[in-house]
Parts: C-alpha cells; sequence; structure tokens
C-alpha cells in the first residue's frame, strides 16, 4: 500500500511552509510531465488565515518564479530533485509553464482559508439547506445577538405568557442576588454560547420552557432538602463532640472543629467547603498535634473513623446542593433556548443572512455521512490533492467535514496534513489540538457512518514524519527553550503532557550568537508593570544604540489586547514609534475619549457622566491648579460647568456649534478646546468621515455607532515602517521578528467561562444538560471532572502561548515578568501565570545566558520612523467672511459710518462675557475680515473708554454668569433676544442688558420692560433693567 497521507509533526520554525511550498510545486510538476500544465488545479491547500494563505500563495509564485529563470532558491530545486526524478531542465521548464499558467488564471490557483472552501461548500448545498443561495454572510455573531436579544424582550409585553413568567422570574433572581434586574446582557452571553461549536451536541437536545421550568422546580427542590440535611448533621456533629467532651483543642489547628461548628453555620456557602488544609490532613490521616497528650491521642482514634463518615457524608450532601446551585444559575437562560434559537433563525431568514459559525455545524449534517463523489459533483470541482496547514487548530467539525474528501484523494496521490499541538491556542475557537494527536483515529467520530472504513484507509496510507530542525532562532534560544519546555511540561496534568513528547529542536550549525535575558520585578511595588515598561524601553534604547537594530525588528508580546494598549500608548508617550492594529485603538486616546465626551455632553447637556469625563481631561491637561473634587462638584451644576470650559479657554456657541455637520462639527471642537492633532485625532476624523457619508449622519446615530466600535477602531499603518511592533501572542503565530519581549504575569488570562455537562444521570432524565459556570466551586459537584477537565486544557493553552511567544525569536529573548508571592500557596502551578512557568523551570533569577553583541547585516527596511505630522487647520468660516448686507461692506469712513459703526460696536459687546475677552475678540474679528486696521484701532480706543466707567465694568466681572443674545421662548410663540443677561452667583440677583445705538426712546424702556416680565414669569424675581447708550457720550439710565 502507498504511504501517500503525509503526516509532519512540526515545531515552531521548523519550515512547515516551506515544506508545504515545495510539496505543492512537485505535485504541479508531476502533473506537468504527465501532460497537464493545469494540474495544479487538482491541489487545494487549506490554511486558517488569510495572511497565512498570502504567505503561502507568494512562497509558491517566488519559488516557481526564480525556477522558471533556471535560479535555484533555498534549496528547492535540490528538494525536487530528490523527490522526483526530474532533471534541472525539466524543473526549469515545468516552473515556467506552470507560473506563467497560474498567473493568467489566477483564480483557479486553490490556496485558501478553511472558513473560505467551507463557505463555498455551503453555497454548493444552499438547496439542501434550505438557505438562499445569494445570503449575506455574517462574520461577528453580535451583529445578530443583540437585535435578536432585544426582539425576545419586546416581545414579553405582547406574550402574556409562559415567556414573560420565565424572564420576570429570571429578572427578580438576579435583584435577589444583590445585582443589577437587566437580564439583557445575560442573554447575549447565553447566545455567544449555543452558537458556539462546542455546543452543538448539547443544544440537540430538547429544551423548552415547560420542561425547564419543571426541571428547575425539581432541582429547586433537590436543593432545599439537601439544605434539611446539612443543616441536620451538622447539629449531629456538634451533638456528637459535646457528648464526648471533644472541643477545639483537640484537633490540629482545630480545623475539624471549626469546619462543623463555625463554617457550617456560616449564611456564606462558600465557607461550607472545606479547606485545602483540612482536606490534606484528613487525606493523610493527620487529625491531632504530634505533641497531643495521650488522652487526645485515644479520645480522637476512637471516634475519627465516626467522624470521617460524619465528614464524608457531609461531603456528599455538599456536592449535591453546589451542583443543584450551578444547574439553577442558568436555568432561565437554558428555558428560552429553543426561543433564543428561533429568534435567530427568524432574524437571519428575515435579513437573509447567514452565520459563518454555522456552517460547520449546517454542512455537517449533510456531507459527513456522503461519499466524496456526490460532494464534488455538488461543488463542481475535483481535488487529487490536500495540503492542511496548522492541523492543530482545526475543529473537530471541520475535519470531519474534510474527511471524506481527503480520504478519497488517497486513490489518485498524496495529500499532506501538518501541525504542531504545543502551538494549539485556539481551543476557544473551536481548535482541538487531541485530533492531531490520535491520527489516524478520528476523534469524536462515533457518529460518523463511515468511521471504521476512513479509519482503516487512512491507517494503510499514513507515513509520518517529525520537523525537527529549527531554521529561526539562534542555537542559545533553541538550547534554551528545549530545557525550558522539557521542565514546564510538567505542569500539566499527565493525561495531556503527550502534547509536548518530541519538543526539543535540532540546531542548524554556526547559527550561534543568541541572547536570552529573564528578569523578575519586585512584587512590592507600587506597580510592577510601570517598572517593567521602563525596562522595555532601556533595554530597546540600548538595541538601538548600541546593536546596530531598527525599531521595526523588535516585537512586544501580551497576552491580551488590554495589555498590547498599555504598551502601545507608554512606549509611544516616550516617543518611541510603536506600531498595533490592537494596542493603537482609537478609545485608547485620551484626547479621542474627551471628544467624545464633549460630543455626549452637546447631545445631553445633564449627563453627568459626560462632564466628569471632560472635566478630568481638562484637569490633567489644562487645570491642575484646581482641586479635581471641586471640579466635579461645580460640574453638576450647568453653570458652573460653563464657568469651568471658560476657565479652560474653552469658548463655543452650543447653538451654532450644534448646527453644523457631523465632521465640521468634531473640527470646531479640536479648534476650539485647542487639541493638538496627533495621529488618533485624525484616524478618528477619518472614521467621522466614513461615517458621514451614510445617509444617516447625524450625533446620537454617530454616538451609538461608537458605542458598538470604539473597541475596534484603530489606527491602520502600513508594514514595513520602522517602529516597535506591539500584539497580541495569537496575532504573532506564524511570525518571526529579531528581537522579542514578553511583559507582565498574564493575570488576566483565567477569566470564568462556561462548560456544557451532561446532567441526565444527576437530575434522572428531567434536563439532558445544563451550562454551567466554571469556577471553583465545581471542584464539589457532580461535575468536578469536567471542572478539572477544563481546567487542565485552560493551563495547557497558557503554555502553548508561551511556547509560541517564546519561539518567535530570532536573535534575542526577553521576558519581563512579575517577582513570586513571598509564600507559594497550593493551586499556584495550576493558575497559568507567566511567573508560575517560569518558577517551575527555576527559582533563580535573573537568567542571561548567550551573548548579547551586535552584528553587521543588511537591512531591507526603511530607517525612516514613520512620524505623523500634527497639521494646522483654520476655520474656513473664520477666513471666508460672507457678507449679507450691504452697510456691512462699506467702510467706516463712507457715509453710513453711523450706522455701521453702531452695529460693529454692539457685536463687538455681544462676544465679550468678561473683560479678559476684550483682546480677544477683537483680534478674532480683525482675522476674521470683520474690520480694518483702523477700524480695530478705532474699537480698542472706544471699548477702553467705555470700560473706564466704574457702572459698567461692575457687569464685566466674574461675579455674573453671563448669556449674550439668548433667545426667550414665550407661551405664544414669540421671542424676545435682550442682549446681556447676567446671573449673580452668590445672590438671586439677575441684571437684564440692552445696548442702543441713537437718541433715548420710550420704545427702548417697553422693549426692556418685556424682556424683565419674561424673566419674572421664568421665576427670577430680583431683575434689574439697565439700558446702555453707546453715543459719543455712554449713557446708563436704569429702568
Amino acid at each position: 500500500m502507498i504511504k501517500n497521507l503525509n503526516l509532519y509533526r512540526s515545531s515552531a520554525g521548523s519550515g512547515k511552509t516551506y515544506t508545504l511550498a515545495i510539496s505543492y510545486i512537485k505535485l504541479s510538476l508531476i502533473g506537468y510531465y504527465k501532460g497537464d500544465v493545469k494540474y495544479y488545479q487538482r491541489i487545494l491547500a487549506i490554511t486558517f488565515t488569510n495572511k497565512a494563505a498570502s504567505e503561502m500563495k507568494e512562497r509558491i509564485l517566488v519559488y516557481l518564479f526564480e525556477l522558471s529563470k533556471s535560479k535555484d532558491i533555498n534549496g528547492v530545486l535540490e528538494k525536487i530533485k530528490s523527490q522526483t526524478s526530474f532533471d534541472d531542465n525539466i524543473i526549469f521548464e515545468g516552473a515556467r509553464k506552470i507560473y506563467h499558467h497560474i498567473i493568467h488564471n489566477y483564480s483557479n490557483f486553490s490556496i485558501s482559508t478553511i472558513d473560505k472552501f467551507t463557505t463555498h461548500i455551503v453555497r454548493s448545498f444552499s438547496r439542501d439547506l434550505n438557505m438562499s443561495y445569494n445570503f449575506d454572510l455574517e462574520l461577528d455573531n453580535s451583529k445578530i445577538i443583540e437585535p435578536v436579544v432585544a426582539l425576545i424582550l419586546n416581545e414579553v409585553a405582547n406574550d402574556g405568557g409562559d415567556l414573560s413568567d420565565v424572564l420576570l422570574n429570571f429578572s427578580l433572581s438576579k435583584i435577589q442576588e444583590g445585582k443589577s434586574s437587566d437580564i439583557e446582557q445575560d442573554l447575549q452571553q447565553f447566545s455567544k454560547e449555543i452558537l458556539k461549536e462546542s455546543s452543538h451536541d448539547f443544544i440537540n437536545n430538547d429544551f423548552n420552557i415547560k420542561s425547564c421550568i419543571d426541571s428547575k422546580e425539581f432541582i429547586f427542590f433537590k436543593k432545599t432538602r439537601v439544605l434539611t440535611k446539612i443543616t441536620s448533621l451538622r447539629n449531629e456533629v456538634c451533638e456528637y463532640f459535646n457528648a464526648r467532651n471533644i472541643s477545639k483543642q483537640h484537633f490540629i489547628r482545630g480545623t475539624f472543629y471549626n469546619y462543623f461548628t463555625i463554617n457550617l453555620k456560616s449564611d456564606d456557602d462558600k465557607k461550607w467547603i472545606p479547606s485545602e488544609t483540612l482536606q490534606q490532613n484528613l487525606s493523610n490521616n493527620v487529625w491531632y498535634n504530634k505533641n497531643a497528650t495521650q488522652e487526645v491521642v485515644l479520645l480522637i482514634e476512637s471516634c475519627k473513623e465516626d467522624l470521617l463518615c460524619f465528614f464524608n457524608k457531609m461531603m456528599s450532601f455538599i456536592v449535591e446542593y453546589y451542583s443543584c446551585k450551578a444547574i439553577l444559575k442558568n436555568i432561565f437562560s437554558l428555558s428560552i433556548l429553543n426561543e433564543l434559537r428561533a429568534s435567530i433563525l427568524r432574524f437571519k431568514l428575515e435579513n437573509n443572512i447567514e452565520l459563518l459559525s454555522d456552517f460547520n455545524k449546517k454542512i455537517h449534517q449533510i456531507i459527513s455521512n456522503e461519499p466524496a463523489a456526490f460532494i464534488y459533483e455538488r461543488i463542481g470541482e475535483r481535488y487529487n490533492h490536500y495540503l492542511i496547514d496548522e492541523f492543530q487548530d482545526t475543529s473537530v467539525l471541520q475535519w470531519q467535514n474534510l474527511l471524506p474528501l481527503v480520504v478519497d484523494s488517497l486513490d489518485y496521490g498524496e495529500s499532506f496534513l501538518v501541525g504542531d499541538a504545543k502551538q494549539s491556542i485556539y481551543r476557544w475557537r473551536g481548535g482541538q489540538s487531541e485530533q492531531f494527536l490520535q491520527l489516524p483515529e478520528i476523534y469524536k467520530g462515533d457518529k460518523l457512518q463511515f468511521k471504521d472504513e476512513w479509519e482503516r484507509k487512512m491507517s494503510c496510507h499514513i507515513k509520518e514524519s517529525n520537523l525537527d530542525f529549527n531554521f529561526r532562532s539562534r542555537k542559545e534560544i533553541v538550547e534554551f527553550n528545549n530545557n525550558f519546555f522539557k521542565k514546564t511540561k510538567t505542569i500539566l496534568d499527565p493525561s495531556i503532557q503527550d502534547m509536548y513528547v518530541g519538543h526539543t529542536q535540532r540546531i542548524i550549525s554556526q547559527n550561534s550568537g543568541g541572547y536570552v535575558h529573564i528578569q523578575l520585578f519586585n512584587n512590592d511595588d507600587k506597580d510592577y508593570k510601570i517598572s517593567i515598561l521602563e525596562k522595555i524601553i532601556s533595554e530597546i534604547d540600548n538595541l538601538i544604540s548600541n546593536h546596530n537594530c531598527s525599531y521595526n525588528e523588535i516585537a512586544i508580546l501580551c497576552n491580551t489586547s488590554k495589555k498590547v494598549s498599555l504598551v502601545a500608548t507608554y512606549l509611544s508617550e516616550k516617543k518611541i514609534p510603536v506600531v498595533s492594529n490592537d494596542g493603537l485603538l482609537l478609545c485608547s486616546s485620551p484626547k479621542v475619549n474627551f471628544l467624545i465626551s464633549f460630543l455626549t455632553f452637546l447631545n445631553n447637556p445633564n449627563d453627568l457622566v459626560s462632564r466628569a469625563a471632560i472635566v478630568t481631561y481638562l484637569y490633567k491637561y489644562r487645570l491642575n491648579n484646581v482641586d479635581l473634587d471641586v471640579l466635579y462638584t461645580k460640574s453638576k451644576d450647568l453653570n458652573a460647568f460653563f464657568s469651568i470650559l471658560k476657565d479652560a479657554n474653552v469658548y463655543f456657541v452650543e447653538e451654532k456649534l450644534l448646527s453644523l455637520p457631523l465632521y465640521d462639527m468634531i473640527e470646531r471642537l479640536i479648534m476650539i478646546c485647542n487639541i493638538q492633532e496627533d495621529i488618533f485625532t485624525q484616524f478618528f476624523l477619518d472614521f467621522v468621515f466614513n461615517y458621514s457619508k451614510k445617509v444617516e449622519s447625524n450625533l446620537p446615530s454617530f454616538l451609538r455607532l461608537w458605542t458598538d466600535r470604539s473597541d475596534k477602531e484603530a489606527i491602520v499603518l502600513p508594514e514595513g515602517i520602522n517602529a516597535v511592533q506591539i500584539m497580541t501572542i495569537h496575532k504573532s503565530k506564524g511570525l518571526a521578528f529579531d528581537n522579542v519581549f514578553i511583559p507582565f504575569n498574564w493575570e488576566d488570562t483565567n477569566k470564568i467561562n462556561d462548560i456544557w455537562v451532561n446532567t441526565n444521570n444527576f437530575l434522572k432524565g428531567k434536563l439532558p444538560s445544563a451550562l454551567i459556570t466554571s469556577n471553583s466551586n465545581l471542584r464539589h459537584t457532580y461535575f468536578a471532572d469536567e471542572y478539572f477537565r477544563n481546567k487542565n486544557l485552560r493551563l495547557l493553552d497558557n503554555l502553548n502561548k508561551l511556547y509560541v511567544a517564546m519561539t518567535r525569536a530570532r536573535d534575542r529573548l526577553y521576558i519581563f515578568s512579575k517577582s513570586f508571592p513571598s509564600k507559594i500557596q497550593p493551586g499556584f502551578f495550576s493558575k497559568g501565570y507567566l511567573n508560575s512557568f517560569l518558577l517551575k523551570y527555576s527559582d533563580n533569577y535573573p537568567i542571561i545566558t548567550g551573548n548579547n553583541f551586535s552584528k553587521d547585516r543588511f537591512k531591507d527596511v526603511s530607517n525612516d520612523v514613520f512620524i505623523v505630522k500634527n497639521r494646522k487647520k483654520l476655520n474656513w468660516r473664520d477666513i471666508i467672511s460672507i457678507k449679507h448686507t450691504a452697510s456691512e461692506i462699506y467702510d467706516l469712513k463712507q457715509k453710513k459710518i453711523r450706522k455701521d459703526w453702531g452695529k460693529l460696536f454692539h457685536n463687538v459687546l455681544a462676544e465679550i462675557h468678561y473683560l479678559k475677552d476684550l483682546e480677544k475678540v477683537l483680534n478674532k474679528l480683525m482675522i476674521s475680515g470683520g474690520c480694518t486696521k483702523d477700524d480695530y484701532n478705532k474699537l480698542k480706543e472706544s471699548l477702553t473708554e467705555f470700560f473706564n466707567s466704574d457702572e459698567i465694568i461692575k457687569y464685566f466681572s466674574n461675579d455674573w454668569y453671563v448669556k449674550t443674545e439668548k433667545e426667550i421662548l414665550m407661551p405664544n410663540g414669540k421671542t424676545y433676544i435682550p442682549d446681556r443677561l447676567l446671573f449673580k452667583k452668590d445672590s438671586d440677583e439677575v441684571v437684564v442688558i440692552d445696548y442702543k445705538t441713537g437718541a433715548e426712546r420710550q420704545k427702548d424702556k417697553e422693549q426692556i420692560i418685556k424682556y424683565s416680565d419674561a424673566l419674572v414669569n421664568m421665576g427670577f424675581l430680583n431683575v434689574k433693567r439697565i439700558l446702555i447708550y453707546t453715543n459719543n457720550k455712554y449713557k446708563i439710565k436704569k429702568v
């Protein structure tokens, strides 16, 4: 039997892409040699990401191009010759023809992501699946989940039946737990779970409201009954103690006695779980102190059989109690599972949308039990060879959907499966490396009709090889990683340590000169992360200054996007150029957040949160001489808040600002607030501009959009720029960097997740399965095995992430983490923290190995640092002055000088709130073209004289809140616009002022009286009226 199912077990940097590219070219050349230059179209290469697919395409085309020029590249020619009987001329000629055929028929160059291929299959089977052929593909599940949950909640009012009762009881149960009554987030999270592939085998069970409510009552009854048993047994044990005069002092540290007499009486059921110390003592048969008296020893020895029986019996009750509690937590969500699924289906049909996450489930129902010929007939293509990369990240359903095609291809020639279980870091997305290790056995394939036949065929054809050379990293890094993972793999449960079998890599000779530096930072520091960031900056400066490195040869790999953002922001503030799609999120910019807060305030001036955010920003950058708490208190009053803005030199007319188009409004805000533009604000403006092109472009809808998109919109910089690359470890997979930093301690690595469990036995068939929260309490439930399995796999995932991160480095590897706790508690090594892995390797740090010297080399990169320069912008409205009346274009020296002068003088006074505004208002007027230089000088002279009056200047002091030319809307629809309204800050006094340019008239008095009457009707009872005549001699008249 021909061994043509090539299974490559690889390691990081072992050249798997190189191997697959050569295999692709070899198969294409064999087809060409047989007379079919199009034979490459019978080969399908499947990768995990678009970037990996692009890289493989590029690699194959480059190799073909060089061979077509009769040149060898990276030993490709010799590799192909060693695997075929072809001479150089056949290879060169074949490469030339295949290369040109691919270029002219590029759409048939079948190198695809597994998702893209799956989508192609789904469209081919759309009629069988009752789907529209031209459906829209949605990658983001939340785009469907959010509106579906909203629809279900909206149906509550109209339902009036079981659904309403369930949701109401769900809300009430949250209130009883001291949580918010809002259940929308709970339902959205549950909906995400039911769309995952891991839920496939569980949600096929029949869930409906009635059966779940019946189950809830049954579970609640079990829980109540076992609580009674716990109380009864606790009392029985306490009576047992009393009858035999047993006290706390009889037991080692009194833990056994305290457990029954104190812990089990607590209202906090977390204390009902026995401590690790107590469990360990009982397991080791340790009951009393070593120096216990003979009397104590005899007493406890005579009773310990009873006591152990009590304890074990109590543990069985605790297990039952916590099992019931775990199931009840999500029982309301389970109750409406069918309603959620039905609503999701209805929403997809109505909107002609399909979820990518559904595809594998859909086609699994059809093709996993069909012969390959049927599938090929439907998709319209036949492939004789499959090259599957990153097999360890392939989900169970994805592999089982490909199985009939791969097995069928073994009749035609070679296929290739390449993977590395150590680099399996996508379990949360369905990737299960276990199936890679078990090949040729089919993992979780018991329901497949042709399982035995497929396994037999693969067993006959499979040929396993190890790619164990490391072509990426220098000798010192490879040796360190070999030793490191030899020790740290023992942190894993023995059942899964097979993942690291064969992890040791061989080293290419003459590839020395690597450097490894691991250092821990004091846990007692106020914030060890800052110490690590400062150390990273110091090392980067050293690499740039002393080791002939460029910024773009440095990568910092973080565990989460939040940490990426932290590093990117900190380095940016220190003027180190960075590039990161994860870290350079627009929402990480204080300036962007300030603008959003200001827009939120404009949309709703009563929003105290936005006011507080604005005040916080101004305090940090403008008003740091004022107490922040004072600013917070003042910001609660709207008028006082406006005074804070003025103190920070933020002046604007609210109505004018809101009247602008959205993009202009934000640009105007940037100028008003004197924000120095940077790359964040410029990309934010791009985001606003793209949004503004939509039909519904308004402030409220924009703010709603930002709420949804703020954690996704990021700065996108071109590749190849000279900047430090910062990314998550997941994003770094498949990449390599000369210098790699791995910072922090991964404390946020163990988020609580939910797991599906089989509940048939525990609930006697009342409820087939349940979704429960995977926390430490599950250790004491019927689902402890599932909990420990999930915990072990999460620990494996973290070690795999560390493996991926540590194997990205070519020349230098730096790990900066948190120092070890002063006392290592039980369970420390199972947390998955970075320093727990480091402690498993060694307890003596820092570790520095290798040579940290520079090497001369050619750099095929630009040395230009990517800098986004601030662009100076002027408001076009300030530059272009549109004249609306003929009188405004006359010079002051012409005929209508008096009328125009009065209007000009009046306009200037309207802009002046306080005396300090005078210079700024005059400068703005001249810059905008509102007056000539002569006008400016005359205005300055006249206004200086105007403010010399003590009677006038007191109305321009800081004692008042000021409103100028604000409309007062009357009940009959009329409006009054007084020139100046003053509200005394420390009293109820209000002053209304009107400026007049002509002679005194009775009409002036009548007008200002109307203004004051309107204010009185609004509740301002202490109103004064002032008329100021601005003729040659300034005259003040109280009315």
